[in-house]
């Protein structure tokens, strides 16, 4: 099996445009949040909503803070350890990545009040800086198709001019005019992206010009292919909070949130055909990158209730994410025909970074219920639920019409409803804990993502004023990933595998 090797593409020029082609994974990649915490937190499944007590609990129910008796500082190691076995047409393909990171660090400062006979017993201010995903995701796929990915570009080429072919002028270059200056100049025509697959395929010698479009430079009925992904970045939050202890019976907080979302997808296809081959078309490497990167806010609101010493009540609402995001991209395409008996190879590289304007992306807010038990001293059980509405998603930009893509996320995403179970037993000074999460597709269809299933454990120790805690996370989660996005039906059945190690160190003063 060849293993693809994704090559950078060189940076000739920066250009500004507004045409691309919509991804519907990118706005669900920066709108999930993983359970990525403390150990402790990780380790009880992230169930939180009612107990407080925690720098992360944050993330769940600001009035968490609350709880804090002293101010408390905490910071949080993490290795992530993913595998993804794929199936396409038969074939199984794995690809693992690993990952080292500073997830979580945080600290919670109480302020008492000077007279404890009023309501308000204390204020507490806190400040964390949290990993809500890390994506280190690698997917490799192969197998033999019926279908080639050159359809791709000849579905462009026929059909990317609001239905029409693309004119002959706008794959074909001038007298003087490199492929950089042509992929340039349709970066500022309507229907540019539709041209400049066009133009790739054209000069790589895929598609022929004909009186009424294109057609294929070859034909053929069996097609070896692979497919291999790169995801690398991060969403990160940093928080600001404030809590309130009115009598030690209802606790109040608030977040404001900021959001920084920087990642790289990298994609590389390969396609050989094996069908007889006489003349035309033999061989393609497809390369694409785009880099997205933004900012953006959002703020939570909740309360926690301890309706006995034992009991506790949360209830938490987390915002809609406004983020402000930009896109950098860049392609090429390797190509070899056979052409009266010998081999000619193409490299058709644009050497160019096309900088799109800046988009406005609206993600899902959420709503949480959390109840809490507490055995004295002994241990604790919490469960909490949230539901959130992914149909809700929703694109803008200044002069730009998302009305089609705002649609696809009404029809095809549904509210989803996620539960979590944690639960910690204490011998002296050593805690042991466990946890259980299920959240449902975001899909109404549940095969373009399925439904997330984790299991998780850990244990700490307590030196009193201070607590190192370890914690372990594996969950899974099924998927497919088209071998292209448009011109053919190829899709890779992908089962993710992910195991998360981390480490706490706690202290209170």
């Amino acid at each position: 099996m060849k293993k693809i090797y994704l090559p950078l593409l060189a940076v000739c020029a920066f250009l500004q445009t507004q045409a691309q082609e919509f991804n519907p994974a990118d706005a669900i990649r920066i709108g999930t949040q993983q359970v990525n915490g403390s150990a402790r937190f990780n380790a009880m499944g992230g169930a939180f909503g009612a107990l407080g007590g925690d720098v992360s609990a944050l993330q769940i129910n600001p009035a968490g803070s609350a709880l804090f008796n002293y101010n408390n500082f905490s910071f949080t190691g993490n290795v992530q350890i993913q595998k993804n076995n794929a199936v396409f047409n038969g074939t199984s393909s794995t690809a693992k990545e690993s990952d080292l990171n500073l997830s979580n660090f945080g600290a919670v400062f109480v302020i008492d009040s000077k007279n404890q006979d009023q309501a308000l017993k204390k204020v507490t201010i806190g400040l964390s800086y949290n990993s809500n995903v890390r994506f280190n995701d690698r997917y490799f796929s192969s197998g033999m198709s019926n279908q080639s990915v050159t359809n791709y570009f000849l579905d462009h080429a026929n059909f990317g001019n609001n239905g029409g072919s693309i004119p002959l002028d706008y794959v074909q270059t001038r007298e003087g005019e490199s492929i950089t200056d042509l992929y340039d100049y349709l970066n500022t025509i309507q229907n540019g992206f539709s041209a400049q697959q066009a133009m790739l395929a054209y000069q790589g010698y895929l598609i022929n010009d004909t009186n009424n479009g294109y057609v294929l430079n070859g034909s053929g009925s069996s097609f070896y292919q692979e497919n291999e992904t790169y995801v690398t970045g991060f969403n990160n939050q940093l928080t600001g909070n404030v809590g309130f202890d009115i009598n030690k019976k209802l606790y109040l907080g608030a977040n404001l949130n900021v959001h920084f979302v920087d990642y790289l997808t990298s994609s590389a296809i390969y396609e050989e055909n094996r069908s007889a081959v006489t003349d035309g078309y033999q061989k393609l490497l497809f390369n694409n990158q785009t880099y997205t990167y933004g900012s953006g806010f959002s703020f939570n609101i909740g309360g926690i209730f301890k309706a006995t010493e034992e009991l506790r009540i949360g209830a938490s609402y987390q915002s809609p994410t406004w983020m402000s995001l930009q896109d950098e991209f860049s392609q090429s395409l390797q190509t070899n025909i056979l052409q009266d008996g010998a081999v000619e190879n193409y490299n058709i590289n644009p050497n160019l970074v096309t900088l799109y304007n800046k988009y406005s992306v609206k993600n899902p807010g959420s709503i949480s219920g959390s109840l809490a038990y507490v055995f004295g001293t002994k241990g604790l059980l919490s469960v909490d639920y949230i539901r959130k509405d992914y149909s809700t998603t929703e694109y803008s930009a200044s002069g730009a019409n998302y009305s089609s893509t705002n649609n696809y996320y009404q029809d095809m995403m549904k509210a989803t409803n996620e539960f979590r179970i944690g639960g910690e037993y204490r011998i002296d000074r050593v805690s042991l804990r466990a946890g259980y999460r299920f959240a449902d597709s975001p899909y109404k269809n549940k095969e373009t993502i399925g439904d997330l299933t984790s299991y998780s454990g850990g244990l700490g120790y307590s030196f009193g004023a201070s607590r190192i805690d370890l914690g372990y996370q594996f969950w899974q989660q099924d998927s497919q990933q088209n071998i292209i996005s448009s011109g053919t039906n190829g899709v890779a059945d992908i089962q993710s595998k992910n195991h998360n190690i981390s480490l706490t160190y706690t202290a209170s003063f």
